[in-house]
């Protein structure tokens, strides 16, 4: 409401529990929050960890156990091929999450929504998709059908790549744009990735995707605990449930 103010606020009326309910129901909600809190810190340290991990894993300052010998100094265009998007580009933006098929970005919002359309859908996941004016990437496991043309899809050159770490690998370059270009074919792919064998990149990929999978159930039980905070307050902060003690 626009004109929302003091008065208006005023004039409103609302059921009141007595004052020790009150406290009671106010230290439930505070638990609740106390315990949101210790998951974000652990979802941030586990954060962190993984970013350790992965700058010490993926330049071989550190080596899983059994792996040792020199790595190979390689171009990402040796290690991954590339596909337009051209033939899996969407026709039309009425997306609907009642539909199958995600539309996909390289950039923050990922997925887009959903379409009914099911001719020129990727089938041949997992892939990276890599945005070619930010060099923006992201990880896809699934079948999808991409926004826009200014996107490369990425796959890994059978023998020479693992493709997840790859992608990883991509994270942690430090890249700095120029003029707005498309970057892939131009500079991006030229640039020199220490590699190890094959073996040892599936090693490594499977370490930090264990990590993720922990980051992924720590967030799907912060969503959780935050999604029965507000059944809570739904239900304690209008009286339609009480506490014990309650009258």
């Amino acid at each position: 409401m626009i004109n929302l103010n003091q008065a208006t606020l005023g004039g409103l009326t609302i059921q009141v529990p007595p004052v020790a309910e009150q406290r009671a129901i106010a230290t439930a909600l505070s638990d609740v929050d106390a315990l949101l809190a210790k998951i974000d810190q652990l979802i941030a340290k586990k954060r962190d960890l993984k970013q350790a991990a992965m700058q010490q894993l993926l330049t071989g300052q550190t080596r899983l156990p059994g792996f040792s010998g020199e790595w190979e100094v390689k171009r990402l265009g040796d290690l991954l091929s590339y596909e337009q998007p051209t033939p899996y580009l969407v026709k039309s933006a009425e997306y609907d999450n009642g539909n199958s098929v995600p539309v996909l970005t390289a950039g923050k919002t990922f997925i887009l929504g959903y379409t009914n359309e099911t001719e020129g859908v990727y089938l041949s996941p997992p892939v990276i998709i890599f945005d070619d004016f930010t060099t923006a990437s992201k990880f896809v496991d699934f079948t999808f059908k991409a926004k826009s043309s200014a996107m490369k899809i990425l796959k890994a050159r059978e023998g020479c790549a693992h493709i997840r770490f790859a992608f990883e690998r991509m994270q942690i370059i430090d890249f700095q744009l120029g003029d707005h270009k498309r970057y892939w074919i131009s500079e991006y792919s030229k640039l020199p990735i220490e590699t190890p064998s094959l073996v040892e990149q599936t090693a490594i990929s499977s370490v930090l995707s264990d990590m993720d999978a922990e980051l992924a159930a720590l967030e799907a039980r912060r969503d959780k605990t935050r999604a029965l905070k507000q059944g809570m307050m739904q239900a304690l902060l209008t009286g339609r449930i009480r506490l014990v003690g309650g009258d």
